[in-house]
């Protein structure tokens, strides 16, 4: 315990340097925000990195990560696009989770050919064709097409708004977990412990629905936690193109604007996140194989 510690602690100070650094590296110079208006001159309010790192800190600590440039804290701000994001991950998460696990064991159970290489063919197109390309395809056939989904905004709690990110999200984890939950349920069919199982007359919807289930479950839990860890930090892509009010696009927003305070603070705050997501994941996979 004392050891995960210090490293979170190592951690927190390589990332907030990190932070604070590329921040203020990339706002350093706004001159062309102004450039459409005709102003020329911009006074930039220069920091050596020390004085902007103790700063950083401060605003962090006592100034609920300081202001955006729209004047409302960072804190406040961060904490509006949370509930959406969270919402959006959740659905990705559940959505591409369920095909993957669906569609596998649906093939091994069925025993069919032509359903695994189904499987198999779509994950690698979907992990070889770009995600905007996804969205759009979607927007033009749920949208313009059947006008089933609202072509993106939010409401609070109203899941119909996150349906069209969601499957461009889910689409991406059913892939990835389905490359590897093919070969892997199919090992477990293959195994001895299913051969005497399938002796001893038990059922071979039991066994591909259960035994074999759990014996891939945990490695998938684990995928799982990663994914939801990198949607938490926000999707920025996806979120701009739905004009999804998330933690991506207000990270989009941070950088395109060069808002200082709200880049450094969605910079700590992804990092966090992901680190302690995947410190999970770590203990899970130890626990998983007996190692706590």
């Amino acid at each position: 315990m004392k050891s995960e510690v210090f490293r979170f602690l190592y951690f927190l100070l390589l990332l907030s340097c990190i932070s604070s650094f590329v921040s203020e590296f990339h706002t350093k110079d706004k001159s062309y925000l102004y450039a459409d208006a005709g102003i020329s001159e911009i006074q930039n309010k220069q920091n050596d990195f020390l004085s902007s790192y103790v700063l950083f800190w401060k605003s962090l600590i006592f100034e609920s990560g300081g202001k955006t440039d729209n004047g409302e804290t960072v804190y406040s701000h961060i904490g509006s696009r949370f509930f959406s994001t969270l919402h959006l991950a959740i659905f990705s998460i559940f959505f591409g989770s369920f095909f993957a696990f669906g569609i596998s064991l649906a093939a091994t159970y069925f025993r069919s050919k032509i359903l695994y290489d189904f499987v198999s063919f779509s994950s690698n197109l979907i992990l070889s064709t770009p995600v905007f390309i996804v969205a759009i395809l979607l927007l033009i056939v749920f949208f313009y097409r059947l006008d089933l989904f609202p072509p993106g905004g939010y409401e609070f709690g109203n899941t119909y708004y996150v349906v069209l990110p969601g499957i461009t999200l889910g689409s991406r984890i059913y892939a990835r977990l389905s490359l590897y939950l093919l070969p892997e349920i199919r090992k477990e069919a293959d195994s001895k412990y299913v051969q005497l199982l399938l002796t001893r007359s038990y059922p071979w919807g039991h066994i591909i629905g259960k035994e074999v289930f759990l014996k891939v479950l945990p490695i998938a839990l684990i995928l799982l936690v990663l994914d939801f860890g990198s949607l938490l930090s926000g999707a920025m892509v996806v979120e701009e193109i739905f004009f999804f009010p998330g933690v991506g696009k207000s990270l989009y927003y941070s950088i395109k604007s060069m808002d200082t305070q709200l880049l450094a603070t969605l910079l700590m705050y992804s990092g966090i996140l992901f680190y302690v997501l995947n410190r999970i994941g770590f203990y899970l996979q130890r626990f998983f194989s007996g190692g706590i």
